[in-house]
């Protein structure tokens, strides 16, 4: 691309990009592993497809790489007609606690049916999304996070202690 508000060192050279999340819809991959030294994910579930597949594959990748995840009980994935709006999944070690929200859930859809309307009436693959729709999901997402302000605080807090033991174990080895 050659232009005059691209600066020269971008200019001579060929940039490969890709969406972080193509492979799992949602960009996990990104942060997991030593290098990151993330301890905390949350992540709001707005994806199509089946709930919690994302978490899954995320797993599994994590797994298949030989990168840090936190278990995920197959109790939990029991819910996913009718997922419940808050999940912590603790990390262990260098696991990141990873923190999952579903967008439709028990607290804003009265039953698995609705779930699944919303689901397939803001599917990701239609656009554009007209002005209501966009403002309808920024409210919904919204009321989820004030909903579990309390929690997604106490979490950031479990984080942060987690790392401040480990920073204090690795001082008293020094």
């Amino acid at each position: 691309m050659r232009d005059s508000e691209v600066p020269d060192c971008l200019q001579s050279r060929v940039l490969n990009l890709i969406d972080a999340g193509i492979s799992i819809n949602v960009p996990y991959e990104s942060f997991l592993g030593k290098k990151r030294d993330v301890d905390l994910l949350i992540a709001p579930e707005f994806s199509a497809g089946e709930m919690f597949e994302t978490l899954t594959l995320a797993r599994d990748y994590a797994a298949a790489v030989g990168k840090p995840f936190p278990v995920i009980d197959e109790q939990v994935l029991l819910d996913k007609d009718w997922p419940k709006d808050f999940y912590v999944f603790p990390g262990e070690n260098d696991q990141p606690t990873i923190i999952f929200m579903p967008l439709f859930n028990r607290i804003n859809c009265k039953d698995e049916a609705e779930v699944k309307a919303r689901m397939v009436e803001y599917t990701t693959f239609q656009s554009p999304f007209s002005p209501e729709k966009i403002a309808a999901l920024q409210e919904i997402a919204s009321v989820n996070m004030r909903n579990n302000k309390d929690a997604i605080v106490r979490e950031i807090q479990n984080a942060a202690t987690r790392r401040q033991g480990r920073r204090n174990v690795t001082e008293s080895a020094l």
